[in-house]
């Protein structure tokens, strides 16, 4: 920006991961999204909150790119006194879009559990824990645009007031990001671990939750940059927070992402994430069984096979409660089912007791009479 003192800047440190955020953030959103409409799914609550996420996150970075076509980056002695306030500002405005971005992304993964897990204890803990978020989201909000009084004193310290103690706030806000991140990334181990599930597969779903950890420790590292940044006197130029604020939101909404990531996986990496299974020989005879009773019937003189179906690899999910049987296409069913029970000849989801995967064969034929053969004349 002309006017600024020419001097050393920390720009490109700042430039970089945003640029490089803004194309893969969308894209790991765009894969998202492709899957669930791929799969006939629909688009749920969580998928809609990760792109509010999202949106929030753009604007987050958006304004840290303008923040330094102003000066951000450079020593604040540098700046001239519109740009240093134009340069805070912007600042000051993306924190409260940070706050957003990250309480929304936790809000879409518990949103996604409750899509997944059926455990009545799982999704208690889940309704809890979106309360809980929601609420501190609104107050971090507010807290962050009203942390000075008047608020303009916020870029301005120069305007006569007050501001509450931003190191305490921001710790608090670290601490209760780090502390649900954790909850969040150890809640849905105990159920899969539990799942009757092959060995292989119950690996990849955990590792594939597991992911989220990386969340976890770009906040606790930008957690130990906090001190430094909002006590530093040259706050322009100081840019260790910022940097790991664009690491910690981006991975965090690509964290989220990465369960609707199984159809993709499954191509390169068949035997952990494939999303079918061939049926067993078991399931085979039976199915050679079936047919070759009914074929024996059709030859008798009451039975003529119309028609077979054979209707395999139905997954879905059905609320708790839910009696009526479902069949879903949902990329997260083909992931997680429930484990159900037959009553009536109909398969239904009651007994809720982890991770299975269910195979249905329908037959279906008509009887009729065979007409007697005409008598040849002589």
């Amino acid at each position: 920006m002309s006017g600024n003192i020419p001097g050393p800047s920390k720009a490109l440190d700042i430039q970089i991961p945003c640029i490089v955020f803004l194309v893969l953030t969308p894209a790991f959103v765009a894969i998202r999204v492709w899957s669930r409409v791929n799969s006939k799914s629909g688009l749920g609550w969580d998928d809609w909150t990760i792109l509010v996420s999202t949106a929030f996150a753009i604007i987050v970075m958006a304004l840290m790119l303008a923040s330094c076509a102003y000066g951000f980056g450079q020593h604040i002695a540098n700046l001239t006194k519109e740009n240093k306030a134009m340069t805070l500002k912007l600042f000051f405005i993306s924190q409260a879009f940070y706050k957003l971005t990250m309480s929304m992304t936790k809000m879409s993964i518990l949103m996604l559990y409750l899509r997944i897990f059926i455990q009545r204890w799982f999704r208690i803990i889940c309704y809890v824990l979106l309360c809980i978020i929601a609420s501190y989201m609104v107050a971090a909000f507010f807290a962050s645009i009203f942390q000075c009084t008047p608020v303009a004193r916020a870029w301005n310290k120069t305007i006569p007031g007050s501001c509450i103690d931003i190191t305490a706030n921001w710790y608090a806000n670290a601490g209760f990001s780090i502390a649900t991140d954790i909850i969040i990334l150890a809640l849905p181990m105990y159920p899969i671990y539990n799942s009757k599930i092959v060995l292989g597969r119950k690996i990849a779903l955990m590792c594939v939750f597991a992911l989220g950890a990386f969340v976890a420790v770009t906040s606790i590292i930008r957690m130990q940059t906090l001190d430094f940044s909002s006590k530093s006197p040259d706050t322009t130029y100081d840019l260790t927070s910022s940097i790991w604020t664009m690491i910690e939101e981006n991975m965090a909404i690509i964290c989220a992402c990465l369960p609707m990531m199984w159809a993709p996986l499954a191509k390169f990496f068949p035997s952990f994430f494939s999303t079918t299974q061939r049926t067993t020989n078991s399931n085979d005879s039976a199915s050679r069984g079936a047919n070759s009773n009914v074929n024996s019937r059709s030859r008798s003189r009451w039975t003529q096979l119309d028609s077979y179906s054979d209707n395999t690899t139905s997954i879905s999910m059905n609320p708790v409660g839910d009696d009526q049987p479902r069949t879903s296409e949902d990329s997260t069913g083909q992931i997680l089912s429930p484990t159900g029970s037959s009553h009536d000849g109909a398969f239904k989801y009651r007994d809720f007791k982890g991770i299975t995967k269910v195979t249905e064969y329908h037959v279906s034929y008509s009887m009729t009479e065979p007409k007697s053969p005409r008598r040849e004349r002589q």
